[in-house]
């Protein structure tokens, strides 16, 4: 009776901390309150001549029938043991989906052994079990019944016990030498929501699009409710979270694990592994998954409150590219990645956050604040009026962000890029439009150098070059204190020799430099040039980099729209200037009381 009424004490000390702490101003409360404001509403109509301004057509489903593995159910055992087929699928009240398997030696499954660590306070050094199904294309002939579950839902031409995976063969190009990953299939790793599962009403319709735009989609069953008795609803609870805060750490900690395990499986997989490519592995998640994937990236795991210490979970480098549907990265006294998720600044894989914005599980402005803090590619896009769930309607919409991406990204396709990198919104259906873009340059090529840009926060400058001496130097400090590179680059052209051909489109973007004001000033404009070039106080820098010509209305497919902005706030060639293809750069620097001057170069992809 005195050790209940100890832990019972113990609450109560605990919740009048919390008590005073939510009393205290906190700076990261007022931070992300800041970008919770920043978060409202739309970009501004992007113009023609710059990136993110086209809309696209709704994505029809994919062109391959789909089959999927063996998931039969025992539904007379799930009688006999009793509970819902919720609990099984959850992994609540002490049940799981392999306890109703009616073919289990046929069903796939990962068994990693979680690591000997504190974030996994009731499992470590244990092996424990995640059911997977995985849907893939399938051959044309492929005559095999769809499956019922017992809740309605259809996994199409499913394996049975005994039958192998029928895939259908990956188109190559006929070239010599065979490309690496010819006639092999991309691969995804999807993680549903908390809670949920791959075959819950909003998670299947997932697994069954992917698998039809030529993807082999596999998907454990987390079981949350083995370790954890959260739920989506608590996810705003701080109390709850806070008095169960190790087990909610252990929790989330075991869902990159189980994604990697399942890597792992499939790689091996005799039924898969020869038709897997491993250099092309994706991952996509809703919600919960949607931090999952982020943590597989890199970012840590907040596993201390009210500190918001975090440490880093299970990671797979193998992962090349990530979508986050209606992702959760905390909320805005908990971040999911540690204090501000900052920690988010580790994820350099590309990224693509699809969020609702009357998400209140998940909120949209916590998933900005991580997206923001990426290093990657990375964009962000907004549902209009969009609250924490999916339905099927929302198709075309959100495939019509995420197959361009993982065609760009994972495939290495460039008209897919240049699509992605045009792309404002998709038509009709959903109101969606575009929060955060930042396209980096692809690898160089022949002649292509990379165009870096330096920030000075106690000056307010900003300074972009070509030069490997310069880049060296501000590196070292030697062109004076605080100078740090922004993350920000573009492809230029190295400066032909005199005997090379100049292509017709390309041209000499000059440098000049005011010492008096400490600023530097580039354009690829001859008549801006010979004007500055005749002004008291600038001085003639040379060519700094070739690039191709802003030309009316836009820039040509394959390359990249540069816009310039100016501190409004001084005159006409004494501003400090930026240059940047992100339009949401762009829009965040005009609501600093920056002046956008326009499109001046275009940048290769």
């Amino acid at each position: 009776m005195r050790v209940q009424q100890f832990e019972q004490y113990g609450r109560f000390l605990l919740l009048l901390m919390l008590c005073a702490f939510f009393a205290l101003p906190s700076f990261a409360t007022s931070k992300n309150q800041r970008i919770e404001k920043a978060s409202k509403g739309p970009l501004p109509e992007f113009p023609t001549q710059r990136n993110h301004s086209v809309e696209m057509a709704p994505l029809a489903p994919g062109a391959f029938p789909v089959a999927c593995s063996n998931l039969a159910h025992d539904t007379a055992r799930m009688s006999q043991l009793g509970g819902t087929l919720d609990d099984y699928w959850s992994g609540t009240n002490g049940h799981y989906v392999g306890d109703i398997l009616l073919e289990p030696a046929s069903t796939l499954k990962a068994t990693p052994q979680v690591p000997n660590s504190s974030l996994y306070p009731q499992r470590r050094n244990s092996l424990v079990d995640f059911v997977t199904v995985t849907c893939y294309p399938t051959d044309a002939t492929n005559n095999r019944p769809d499956y019922f579950l017992p809740d309605g839902q259809r996994l199409p031409h499913m394996q049975r016990a005994g039958q192998n995976a029928i895939l259908a063969s990956q188109p190559c190009t006929a070239i010599f030498p065979t490309p690496a990953g010819c006639g092999r299939w991309p691969l995804l790793v999807f993680s549903h929501g908390l809670g949920g599962s791959p075959v819950d009403g909003k998670s299947i319709d997932f697994l069954v699009r992917l698998a039809s735009y030529g993807y082999i989609v596999s998907a454990p069953f987390h079981g949350d409710g083995r370790f954890s008795r959260l739920k989506v609803e608590n996810l705003s609870d701080l109390q709850y979270i806070v008095l169960n805060f190790d087990l909610i750490v252990e929790l989330q900690a075991m869902r990159p694990l189980s994604v990697k395990s399942v890597i792992d499986l499939m790689l091996a997989h005799p039924d898969f592994s020869t038709y897997i490519d491993a250099a092309r592995i994706g991952g996509i998640g809703g919600s919960m998954g949607g931090a999952t994937m982020t943590w597989l990236l890199g970012a840590y795991l907040t596993d201390n409150y009210p500190f918001l210490t975090a440490r880093p979970t299970v990671q797979d480098p193998r992962i090349k590219a990530a979508v986050g549907y209606v992702p959760y990265a905390g909320q805005r006294l908990l971040p999911a990645f540690g204090d501000d998720n900052a920690t988010a600044k580790n994820v350099t894989a590309p990224y693509l956050s699809i969020s609702g914005t009357a998400d209140t599980t998940a909120p949209m402005f916590m998933m900005e604040q991580a997206v923001n803090n990426f290093r990657g590619a990375r964009y962000q896009v907004a549902l209009n009026g969009v609250e924490h769930t999916y339905a099927s309607s929302y198709a075309p919409d959100v495939f019509g962000w995420a197959i361009p991406f993982f065609a760009a990204y994972l495939s290495g396709d460039k008209v897919a890029l240049d699509k992605l990198s045009r792309q404002k919104n998709v038509g009709g259906g959903l109101d969606d439009f575009l929060r955060i873009d930042y396209t980096p340059p692809t690898a160089l090529g022949s002649n292509e150098v990379l165009v870096d840009e330096f920030h000075n926060d106690s000056i307010k400058r900003y300074f972009i070059t070509a030069s490997s001496a310069d880049k060296d130097l501000l590196d070292r400090g030697g062109a004076g204190p605080g100078w740090a590179r922004t993350g920000y680059q573009f492809k230029a052209f190295t400066i032909p020799g005199i005997t090379e051909l100049r292509p017709v489109p390309q041209a000499p973007v000059c440098r000049l430099y005011a010492s008096g004001l400490n600023t530097h000033f580039y354009s690829a404009d001859v008549r801006e040039c010979q004007l500055l070039r005749r002004s008291v106080g600038w001085a003639d820098e040379g060519i700094a980099f070739w690039i191709n010509q802003a030309l009316q209305p836009s820039c040509a497919p394959g390359t990249l729209a540069v816009t310039r902005l100016s501190d409004s706030r001084l005159r006409e060639f004494t501003s400090s200037r930026r240059y940047t293809t992100s339009v949401s750069e762009v829009e965040a620097m005009k609501a600093n009381g920056w002046t956008e001057e326009g499109v001046v170069m275009c940048a290769p992809l």
